[in-house]
C-alpha cells in the first residue's frame, strides 16, 4: 500500500493558491449573508463596526471585521445562553453539542464536519486500515472529530479513548491495528507498556501510521515514536471550536492550510493581518452555516510560509504552534486558564497561597499546584485538593506543599516552565 502518494481531493488540493482564495471569497460572501441574517451576535458585530454584509466582497475586506477572541465566546454565552447569539440555524438542524473548557458550548450542524479527513489522508491513512482513536469522547469534540473523519475514509475504528495501556496493546494485536489517532506522548506510553510485556512494538503491534494533535510535537518525541514502532507520525493543528486548520504532509516542513477555512496570521493587539513569515495570532473564519465563526481569535501563535511543496499541494504552510497570545496554556491537550485554578481552590479556607506550574518530563506534561497552607498540611487535604482540581480542570494535577512565604506575592496563578526542542 502506497501511503505517501495521492490526494483525498486532488482537484481541490492541487489548485493554485490564487484559485483557492477566489473560491474562498465566494463562499465567504455566502456565509456572511447567512450569518448576519440569522445570528444576532454576528449582526451586532457588523453594526458595531459600521458594516453591511455587502461590504465584505474579498478576502482583503475580511480584516474590516473585528477579531472575536476565545474569551469573548465565554462572555457572549454567559450573557445570551447557551450559544451567545452565534447559532444561525434552528435547533433541529444541530447534530451534536460539545462543552469545551471556559465553558464554551460548540454546536455541530447536521451536515458539517470537522475536516480532519484531508489531514489523515495526507498522513497516510487509507481505506481498510483498522484504527484506534484514543482522543476522549466525553463532552469535548476531539473523539468525535476523528471518529467521523476515520469513518469517512473507510477505516474500521476502535473507539478506545485514552487510558488502560494494556488494553490498547491487546486491541492492537488482536485486531491488526494499522492506524493510531491521539496524542504522541500517549502512543509512546503504549509502546513502553508493550516492551514491559516483553513485546517488540515494531514486530508485534504492526502500526504503520499515526496522527497527533492537541500537544506540541518535538523532533525528539517524533523520532522516538517513529523508531519505536517503525511507523510514520504526522501532526495537525486545530481547535475544539474550529476543527482542522492545518496538517503535515509526507514532506513535513510545516502544516498545509486546510481547504475548509480561511486562516490569517494577525497582530494580537490590532487584529490586522501580518505578512508572510511574521509571527502572530491564528485567526480563523469558518464556512459553517450552523455556527458561523468570523475572524475567531484562537489565541495560538504561528506564522505562514509560502513556497513549493514536493507533495504537490499548493496551499501555504503554518509553521506550527509557537505559543499562546494570552494567558491560556495548553496542558495535556486541554486549554487551562488561571481562572479555572482559582475556581478550583477558592472554597478551601486552609489554602493561603498557591501557584500552578506546568513542566514537561519524558515527553509528558505535568501540572503541579504548589500550595501554602494555614496550619499543618495533611494527606486528606491533599487528596481533596487534587480531586477538586481534576473535577474543575478535567486534567490531573498533583499538589505540592511548600513552606509559608515560599511563593512570590506577584499575583501570578499559572506558570508555564516547559521548553521545546
Amino acid at each position: 500500500m502506497d501511503r505517501r502518494a495521492g490526494f483525498l481531493n486532488e482537484a481541490l488540493e492541487r489548485k493554485s493558491w490564487d484559485e483557492q482564495r477566489a473560491a474562498q471569497a465566494e463562499r465567504l460572501r455566502e456565509v456572511i449573508a447567512h450569518a448576519v441574517a440569522n445570528a444576532p451576535a454576528v449582526a451586532a458585530t457588523f453594526r458595531g463596526a459600521g458594516l453591511e454584509p455587502g461590504d465584505i466582497r474579498s478576502l482583503e475586506d475580511l480584516a474590516r471585521i473585528p477579531v472575536t477572541p476565545k474569551a469573548r465566546l465565554v462572555e457572549l454565552q454567559k450573557s445570551a445562553p447557551p450559544f451567545g447569539g452565534l447559532l444561525a440555524v434552528p435547533l433541529d438542524q444541530v447534530r451534536r453539542i460539545f462543552r469545551s473548557p471556559g465553558p464554551i458550548y460548540d454546536p455541530q450542524g447536521l451536515d458539517e464536519g470537522w475536516g480532519w479527513e484531508e489531514a489523515l489522508f495526507a498522513a497516510g491513512f487509507r481505506r481498510g486500515d483498522v484504527c484506534i482513536n484514543t482522543f476522549g469522547y466525553q463532552m469535548t469534540p476531539a473523539g468525535m472529530m476523528f471518529d467521523d473523519a476515520l469513518g469517512s475514509l473507510g477505516c474500521p475504528l476502535v473507539p478506545t479513548g485514552v487510558g488502560d495501556r494494556e488494553a490498547q496493546v491487546e486491541i492492537m494485536r488482536a485486531l491488526g491495528v494499522r492506524g493510531f489517532a491521539g496524542m504522541a506522548s500517549f502512543l509512546l506510553q503504549i509502546g513502553e507498556k508493550a516492551k514491559e510485556q516483553g513485546l517488540d512494538p515494531r514486530r508485534d503491534l504492526g502500526l504503520e501510521v499515526a496522527f497527533t494533535t492537541a500537544e506540541p510535537l518535538s523532533d525528539a518525541l517524533r523520532s522516538t515514536v517513529e523508531d519505536l514502532f517503525g511507523l510514520t507520525l504526522r501532526q495537525g493543528f486545530g481547535t475544539a471550536d474550529c476543527g482542522c486548520l492545518a496538517y503535515e504532509c509526507v514532506e513535513k516542513g510545516g502544516m498545509h492550510l486546510a481547504s475548509r477555512a480561511i486562516v490569517e496570521i494577525a497582530d494580537p493587539e490590532t487584529g490586522a493581518p501580518l505578512p508572510a513569515g511574521d509571527v502572530g495570532e491564528v485567526v480563523v473564519t469558518l464556512f459553517n452555516r450552523a455556527y458561523p465563526l468570523l475572524r475567531f481569535g484562537t489565541g495560538d501563535l504561528s506564522a505562514l510560509e509560502y513556497g513549493v511543496c514536493g507533495c504537490g499541494r499548493r496551499s501555504p504552510k503554518l509553521r506550527g504552534w509557537l505559543g499562546r497570545s494570552d494567558q491560556l496554556v495548553k496542558v495535556k491537550g486541554m486549554f487551562l486558564h488561571p481562572g479555572q485554578v482559582q475556581a478550583a481552590l477558592r472554597d478551601f479556607a486552609e489554602v493561603a497561597r498557591y501557584r500552578a506550574v506546568v513542566t514537561r518530563a519524558e515527553n509528558r506534561d505535568l501540572l503541579t499546584v504548589k500550595v501554602e497552607v494555614a496550619g499543618a498540611p495533611d494527606v486528606p487535604l491533599r487528596e481533596r485538593l487534587e480531586a477538586r482540581l481534576r473535577e474543575v480542570l478535567s486534567i490531573g494535577a498533583s499538589v505540592e506543599w511548600v513552606d509559608p512565604g515560599t511563593l512570590p506575592a506577584d499575583g501570578k496563578v499559572l506558570e508555564d516552565l516547559r521548553t521545546w526542542d
